[in-house]
């Protein structure tokens, strides 16, 4: 029974998702319910692959360049379906879905309002690094990192720590240039730990065996396409109702355990 639930209650988010445009996460969902269930029959299956079927089809038609495109009011609109977002898990949220529809510069100032507020790195390190690769050219990576750590790093952070976590990323991305410069600047602050050390060694090894591997489709800033402007907004206008209703929802939720 509880299986059964389980299934209905995905698909209907997934329905959910679906409907408000949000293609991607509706996939995921269809194929959790097709993947994880060794009970649905052969009448649930099929109508599962075949929106499977039309979801990809869909998500390959808007395979476009779409850009920073958002005017400041769409923006600030979006960030206010979060709330106050002055929880980490709320600023969280809008930093991921940011990111998640190209607005990097946006969403980078969402993780940097993770790193004033002190929060551990597996929080935002993935995600903050993803935006800078993603929006910043790979010779100007160097200084953009900088110019956060000066912005967002509070007094009482490790000195080197927000140097050393993005550079960790950027080569776990096969940036080995650009984190080994990220770590020789933060060497130049204070002795870095023999791990770190010993993790530089390997990635001038590697380059010494070659150019840095670097994914230009990655590194290149994102460009508008004229006809972006309207999918854009579209995409993320119903991002932020979704999410606004999710937070009622769960509201209410909470509301009505109190009674």
């Amino acid at each position: 029974m509880t299986n059964k639930l389980t299934i209905a209650f995905t698909r209907r988010e997934a329905d959910l998702y679906r409907s408000h445009g949000l293609l991607e996460e509706a996939r995921h969902l269809y194929r959790q319910v097709l993947d994880t269930s060794t009970t649905l029959g052969p009448s649930l299956a099929a109508p599962l692959q075949e929106k499977i079927g039309e979801l990809e089809k869909e998500l390959t038609e808007l395979e476009i360049d779409i850009s920073d495109v958002l005017s400041g009011r769409e923006l600030s609109i979006l960030r206010e379906s979060w709330g106050d977002a002055h929880s980490p898990s709320d600023i969280g949220i809008c930093a991921s879905a940011l990111r998640s529809i190209g607005l990097y510069e946006a969403a980078i100032e969402e993780y940097g309002k993770l790193v004033r507020l002190n929060q551990p790195q597996a929080d935002y390190i993935d995600g903050l690094t993803d935006c800078i690769v993603a929006f910043y050219a790979p010779e100007t990576i160097g200084d953009t990192v900088e110019a956060i750590v000066a912005l967002y790093q509070p007094p009482e952070a490790h000195p080197t720590g927000l140097r050393i976590g993005i550079a960790a990323a950027l080569a776990r991305r096969g940036l080995d240039q650009s984190a080994l410069n990220l770590f020789q600047a933060a060497r130049a602050i204070q002795p870095l730990p023999d791990t770190v050390e010993i993790f530089m060694k390997e990635i001038e090894k590697r380059l010494g065996h070659g150019a840095d591997s670097i994914d230009s489709s990655l590194s290149t800033p994102v460009k508008e396409k004229g006809a972006a402007r309207q999918l854009k907004s579209y995409l993320a206008n119903h991002l932020a109702r979704l999410k606004g209703l999710i937070r009622r929802l769960a509201k209410a939720a909470q509301f009505d355990k109190q009674k």
